[in-house]
């Protein structure tokens, strides 16, 4: 029997070729996102599945209690943790401590910044990250490079043995070469370096109970000891350490431990959290493929009751002949069935085509192998979504009575009203235009982002980063260029969130602090990027001897928010003013910057300080004029091949920065094309609305052509009641798609607004394609002759 159904099944999907490709693309299009969603959960529960003995090692979180009696859980600990936790508790058998950052290396003058790892010998074993060649970084001054480091500083040559330089560290030596790293790991990092390497300044907080948001400590127990042992002693160390220790802002801490087996997925948002999934991020993934499916749904639900009228009589038929309702329902059923898993066929195709997306490879199936078993459970989830498919359809068309569909097909009714289905259509258009305008709204940011004016000049404005050649040497090479106006230096390019923070007192001890972006820049800087100085001076010109008190480096600009957040009032009365940089540095601000954007559009303007500090420079800002672009690049390029052949010559127009950094293309084309997949299964699912209802009132429409109705009165007739389907989605979905916009643009401090340019052209654009989908289907039926339709009368 279940053959006989697959074979009939095969038969109508055959026979009409067009409601299949419809109904398969529908239901494709909702089960990849799907799938997209389920490879992405199974990722979430790969992470760490590497690491030796999950079951017994367990990383140590901290739970801060703040002045307000908040606790808020951070994923790290003070680096002392380890060593009491070793040293004390004989159930302990190794611990590891991991502080990640990043920093400049160099290697034959070639600067790269990569983020490391400072670890503990134990790490390797603990954590289990296995080396290709090589040993572990151990010893001071030691590391070990992943495999995609390695060949960037050294290219295909064996770097073990070999030196990298750091500013602050000196020089280190390669020890090793980790296996490809996991990308479904916790941890990323380009290399590991050993703790022992640290500065002394860095040491201080391995000894330093108040700074919990150091680093990670990792713990693994011997074998068949309770986790409740490390339980009831993690609350005992952290009441003993903070015993008598004052806090600025909190009152304590305690700790507690996590199984590595439960790091990912994530029951909880961590500060300091490291690369694991959340259940959060899972859920909403898996939503929006479920609604998308969910849609697809409705149009097989609709389309098939469209063509209910071409099968009331096969269904008569088969119950005079004496089939009863339950085997009607499983032939309906088993042609739902075998759709949904055509459908599975297509959605896996349309996966391979988006799997190279760079926001597909990022953040849902990088590093996901598919195995046998998350094939069964596509193949399950296609088979149970087929099944919820057909349901309504085949109850539906299995309760015909055969006396009604043998006497005449037409006028026959599947349901006395239709608001269900009507309300369907109204909650499909309605999602898609909610998503539409957030997604609008997404993009309108972020091409404002990366176009909008920060307040310098970028236009005409190359950077040059320096990569170890001395900035006045190359400044000097560049100003001989024709067409080079004017260069300058810079420790950073404005515009994300790139630069040194630190804290700015009145006092050298005591007294008002503020919190400030300092940035290191030449005497060029401020007439290069078309600055404007409100009081003061510029800094002053360097000098051959820049080690005395008077030297360029004394003297800083400020930003008018950092008088504001000192309470000077006016700039004029700051210029001369003395303040220290970290409790260390005495400055004295020689002038105040008219306020411009150097940060991303997320934050209000903050705080700045400008300072002349050459052995910070690392990039050049080259003004080209209008004009001599090409010309003034090329002889550029031949001054960089010469002071530094063995470097590529990686110079950038500021413009081209600024919208790579904030376009962020790759998100918006993934997005819209979810979007576009909404859209169209809506369509999908308004033009089975209208097919079924044109068929059902063809009669009507030939009395009406034989008693001289018009083509366009008949059109109109047919039409509007879609219509006002479509501007009852819209009256919903605009209040809240401006609420979703503007849950997305709340995060930065300088958005656009979501007026009419967003609103009217996504209500433009529902009605055009609604409208679109509505006039084909209803000028054909108003074309039809009328003697077709009234011959059986």
């Amino acid at each position: 029997m279940f053959r006989n159904y697959v074979v009939i099944a095969f038969r109508n999907l055959w026979k009409h070729k067009l409601f299949s490709i419809i109904n398969v693309v529908g239901l494709a299009s909702g089960i990849m996102v799907c799938l997209l969603a389920l490879i992405d959960i199974k990722g979430a529960f790969d992470y760490g599945n590497f690491h030796p003995n999950p079951e017994r090692t367990y990383r140590i979180l901290t739970d801060v209690t703040s002045g307000e009696n908040q606790v808020v859980a951070f994923a790290s600990t003070p680096m002392p943790l380890a060593g009491v936790l070793k040293r004390d508790y004989g159930f302990v058998e190794q611990t590891a401590r991991v502080i990640r950052t990043y920093a400049e290396f160099t290697v034959d003058r070639k600067m790269l910044q990569e983020s490391y790892c400072a670890v503990d010998p134990a790490f390797f074993t603990v954590l289990g990250y296995k080396l290709a060649s090589g040993q572990p970084a151990t010893e001071p001054h030691t590391a070990v490079l992943t495999p995609q480091t390695a060949e960037k500083f050294f290219g295909r040559s064996n770097p073990v043995g070999k030196t990298i330089h750091h500013k602050e560290f000196g020089m280190i030596t390669v020890t090793g070469v980790f296996k490809p790293l996991p990308i479904r790991s916790h941890l990323r990092f380009d290399l590991a370096l050993s703790m022992a390497t640290l500065s002394a300044e860095n040491r201080k907080q391995q000894t330093d109970w108040k700074q919990y948001v150091a680093g990670y400590t990792y713990v693994a127990l011997k074998k068949s000891t309770s986790v409740e042992l490390l339980e009831k002693a993690l609350p005992a160390i952290a009441a003993r350490a903070t015993k008598n220790l004052r806090f600025r802002s909190e009152k304590g801490y305690t700790f507690r431990a996590q199984p590595l087996t439960a790091l990912s997925p994530s029951h909880e948002t961590l500060q300091m959290g490291t690369w694991e999934q959340t259940w959060g991020k899972l859920a909403t993934e898996m939503s929006v493929g479920l609604v998308t499916l969910l849609l697809a749904v409705f149009n097989y639900v609709n389309l098939t009751l469209a063509r209910s009228l071409s099968r009331a009589r096969e269904v008569g038929i088969r119950k005079v002949s004496g089939a009863v309702r339950w085997q009607l329902m499983a032939q309906f059923m088993a042609e739902s069935v075998v759709l949904s898993v055509l459908a599975l066929g297509v959605a896996y195709l349309l996966l391979l085509l988006i799997e190279p997306m760079p926001f597909v490879q990022q953040w849902l199936i990088g590093g996901v192998q598919l195995n046998g078993t998350m094939w069964a459970v596509f193949v399950g989830f296609s088979i149970t979504a087929g099944l919820l498919a057909g349901f309504v359809p085949a109850r539906v068309l299995s309760g015909f009575r055969p006396a009604q569909v043998l006497r005449s097909q037409t006028g026959l009714k599947v349901f006395k009203g239709i608001t269900l289905r009507k309300s369907l259509i109204v909650a499909q258009f309605s999602i898609a235009l909610i998503a539409m305008i957030a997604l609008l709204s997404m993009a309108r940011q972020q091409n404002y982002m990366a176009t909008a004016d920060y307040g310098f000049r970028s236009e005409n404005m190359l950077n040059i980063p320096l990569n170890g050649v001395p900035y006045q040497r190359l400044a000097n090479e560049l100003n001989r260029v024709s067409g080079v106006e004017l260069v300058s230096a810079s420790s950073e390019r404005f515009g994300h969130h790139d630069g040194d923070y630190g804290r700015i007192r009145r006092q050298r001890s005591g007294g008002d602090s503020i919190a400030a972006f300092m940035f290191a820049v030449d005497q060029n800087f401020v007439a290069n990027m078309d600055l404007t100085l409100l009081a003061g001076e510029n800094l002053p010109e360097m000098t051959a001897d820049t080690s005395g008190d008077d030297s360029p480096g004394r003297f800083i600009l400020v930003n008018e928010e950092a008088v504001k957040a000192f309470r000077f009032g006016n700039p004029r009365e700051v210029v001369g003013q003395s303040l220290w940089l970290n409790d260390s540095t005495e400055v004295q601000i020689a002038g105040v910057l008219k306020d411009f954007r150097f940060t991303t559009f997320n934050w209000a303007i903050k705080p700045l300080v400008l300072r002349y500090q050459p052995k910070e420079f690392r990039f050049l800002n080259v003004k080209i004029a209008t004009g001599a672009e090409a010309s003034a690049l090329a002889a550029i390029q031949r001054i960089w091949k010469r002071l530094n052949p063995y470097e590529p010559f990686a110079a950038q127009w500021y413009t081209d920065f600024l919208y790579e950094r904030h376009s962020h293309e790759d998100d918006v084309n993934f997005m819209s094309l979810l979007t576009g997949l909404a859209f169209s299964i809506a369509c999908l699912g308004l033009l089975g609305m209208v097919t079924y209802t044109t068929e059902t009132r063809i009669k009507e429409v030939g009395i009406r052509k034989v008693m001289g109705a018009e083509v366009r009165q008949i059109i109109w007739l047919l039409s509007w009641d879609f219509v006002k389907l479509l501007l009852i989605a819209g009256a919903i979905a605009i209040p809240l798609g401006y609420l979703a916009g503007m849950a997305f643009l709340i995060n930065f401090a300088y958005h656009v607004s979501i007026g009419f340019e967003t609103l009217g052209g996504c209500i433009g654009l529902l009605l055009g394609l609604g409208g679109l989908t509505i006039g084909v289907r209803t000028y054909r039926a108003a074309l039809s002759n009328p003697a077709d339709s009234l011959r059986s009368e």
